[in-house]
């Protein structure tokens, strides 16, 4: 993964951590999860799955960003 732009930081209500937020492109390799403490899992997911792993809603910019990329 190569990172493209960042995209905003909040603190979810679910986990009460500083999360930040990075749109990235796909340059090779296989994905993982780095970080031991979290993310637990990785997943590449169709967009109408999104409510099922983040029910409380994006972050707006990455709503907006994953809009209009997924549209393009």
């Amino acid at each position: 993964m190569a990172a493209v732009k960042p995209l905003g930081e909040r603190i979810p209500p679910k986990t009460g951590r500083l999360m930040s937020y990075t749109a990235c492109e796909v340059v090779g390799g296989t994905s993982h999860v780095a970080d031991t403490e979290e993310p637990a899992e990785l997943a590449w997911i169709a967009r109408d799955e999104i409510p099922q792993y983040v029910p409380y809603g994006l972050l707006e910019p990455v709503q907006e960003y994953l809009d209009a990329a997924l549209l393009s």
